[in-house]
C-alpha cells in the first residue's frame, strides 16, 4: 500500500506531462500555419507590380523634384489639384454596402431569374475589351477566338479581343501574328516568359479600349449570345460589380455556375460535374464570387480595385478580385443565360500554386468569408455531392479530339482547321 500511491501519483504527473506536451504541439502547429500565412502575405506585398513600381516612382522622384525645391512643391500642388477634381466611380446605394453576412444571398431577386427591361435586350451595348492569357496549346486558341466572332453580335456589341502571350514555345506566336494582322479590332501582346495568369490579365487590360473588360481563358469555347447575355446583367443594375458565365465541361457537365465557400472557407465550384438542367444552373443570382475563366467587369472599376493580385500564381486571383469588389459594395452576379464550355486546365502546373495561394487568400480575407456551400443546398433542395470538389484533370491530347467535336456541335460546322493555319 506504502507504494501504490507514488506509483498513482507518478502516472498522473506522466499523464499531466503527455498532456501540455500535446497543448504545446497544437499551438506549435498553429504559429506554424500563422508564420506561413503571415510570409505569404508579405510576398504579396514585395512582389506586387505596385510595390515595384512605387520604390521606382519613389526613388526618382526623389532624385529629379528633391524635398523642399521649387519643382517639387509644384508637383505636390498639381497632384493636389488632380485628385480632388477627379471624376469618382459611381457608387452602390447605401443598401447594398456588405453585411455581416450573406443570408441575403439565398432571398429574393438573388435566387431566381434576373429580369431585364424589353429596350436593353434590344439596344446596342457598351464597348467591351476581351482578354484572353495564353500559353500554348495553340489550337484551343484559335477555336475560341473563331468562336467569338461567331458568337457575338459585332452590330450589337462592339467589341476588341487582347491576346496576352505568356512566353508560349510553339506555333502560337506565328499563329497570333497571322490572326490580329488579319482581323479588325484584334491586338497581341507578347510576354518573354510565363508571367502567370494574373500579370498575363494586368497587362492586356492597360491596353483596352473598352469600357468593359472580359477576362476569358483559351481553353473555352464560347457559345452564341453568351456575351450579350453578361453585359446586359452589368448594365441592367448600377449595383453589380462582376458578372460570371455559366461553364460547362465538353461532356455537358457542369465546371462552374458559382463559387461556394465550405466549412473551412475554402473555395470551390458549386455543383461541379452535375447536371446542366438541374434548377441551381438555370438561374442568374448573386454569389460571393465567380471564376475569372469567363468573367465581366467594368475597366475603371477593375483598376480602382488594382486590377488582378499578381502575388497569386494561376489560382485564387480570381476570387480575391470579387471578394475586393464586393467590399466595395458591388454585387457578384453569375449569369445564368450565358454558356461557355471549358476544357480547364489545360496549360502545363495550372494547380502547382493552390496551397500557398490559398494561405494567401485566407489571411486576406478569413474575417470577411462566409461559409455558404450548405446553405445553398438546402436552400435549392439538392444533396451533397462529395466528388463535386475532386481535383483538375491535366491536359492529355485526346482533348483535341473533343474540341473538334464540340465545335461541330455548337455551331454545326465542321472544325475550321484550315481558316488560319495552326499545326497540330
Amino acid at each position: 500500500m506504502r507504494q501504490t500511491q507514488p506509483i498513482s501519483q507518478l502516472e498522473g504527473e506522466l499523464k499531466a506531462a503527455n498532456n501540455r506536451t500535446e497543448e504545446a504541439l497544437r499551438k506549435l502547429d498553429l504559429l506554424e500555419r500563422e508564420k506561413a500565412e503571415i510570409e505569404a502575405a508579405l510576398d504579396s506585398v514585395l512582389g506586387s507590380t505596385g510595390w515595384r513600381f512605387l520604390k521606382k516612382f519613389r526613388a526618382l522622384k526623389s532624385r529629379f523634384l528633391p524635398p523642399g525645391t521649387y519643382r517639387r512643391e509644384l508637383y505636390d500642388w498639381v497632384m493636389i489639384q488632380f485628385a480632388t477634381s477627379r471624376p469618382s466611380l459611381p457608387r452602390p446605394t447605401e443598401s447594398s454596402k456588405p453585411r455581416e453576412n450573406v443570408a441575403h444571398l439565398f432571398d429574393g431577386v438573388a435566387g431566381s431569374a434576373l429580369g431585364l427591361p424589353f429596350e436593353l435586350q434590344d439596344a446596342e451595348l457598351p464597348s467591351c475589351s476581351i482578354i484572353i492569357p495564353v500559353r500554348n496549346r495553340s489550337i484551343f486558341t484559335k477555336a475560341c477566338l473563331l468562336a467569338i466572332e461567331k458568337s457575338i453580335r459585332a452590330d450589337r456589341l462592339p467589341y476588341e479581343v487582347i491576346v496576352v502571350d505568356n512566353g508560349s514555345s510553339d506555333d502560337t506566336q506565328v499563329f497570333l501574328t497571322e490572326w490580329s494582322h488579319s482581323r479588325t479590332g484584334a491586338r497581341t501582346l507578347r510576354l518573354s516568359e510565363n508571367s502567370g495568369f494574373a500579370r498575363a490579365c494586368n497587362e492586356g487590360a492597360r491596353m483596352a479600349h473598352g469600357r468593359y473588360i472580359v477576362l476569358l481563358n483559351n481553353d473555352t469555347l464560347p457559345t452564341p449570345g453568351w456575351l450579350e447575355k453578361m453585359m446586359e446583367l452589368a448594365v441592367g443594375d448600377a449595383q453589380v460589380g462582376i458578372v460570371g458565365s455559366k461553364l460547362l465541361f465538353p461532356n455537358g457537365r457542369i465546371q462552374h455556375v458559382g463559387v461556394a465557400f465550405d466549412e473551412a472557407k475554402n473555395p470551390g465550384h458549386i455543383y461541379r460535374g452535375f447536371p446542366p438542367d438541374i434548377r441551381p444552373a438555370k438561374l442568374s443570382r448573386e454569389y460571393q464570387a465567380v471564376t475569372a475563366a469567363c468573367l465581366l467587369i467594368e475597366r475603371n472599376l477593375y483598376w480602382s480595385v488594382g486590377g488582378l493580385e499578381e502575388a497569386y500564381k494561376n489560382s485564387y486571383e480570381d476570387i480575391d478580385l470579387c471578394l475586393k469588389v464586393r467590399a466595395r459594395g458591388y454585387r457578384i452576379l453569375l449569369c445564368g443565360n450565358s454558356t461557355v464550355y471549358h476544357f480547364e486546365s489545360v496549360s502545363d502546373d495550372r494547380r502547382a500554386h493552390d496551397l500557398r495561394n490559398r494561405a494567401l487568400l485566407k489571411n486576406r480575407w478569413a474575417t470577411t468569408i462566409v461559409p455558404d456551400l450548405k446553405g445553398w443546398y438546402a436552400r435549392d433542395g439538392m444533396n451533397e455531392d462529395p466528388t463535386q470538389f475532386e481535383s483538375h484533370e491535366t491536359y492529355h491530347p485526346e482533348q483535341e479530339n473533343w474540341l473538334r467535336d464540340l465545335w461541330r456541335q455548337v455551331f454545326s460546322l465542321p472544325f475550321p482547321e484550315d481558316e488560319l493555319s495552326v499545326s497540330k
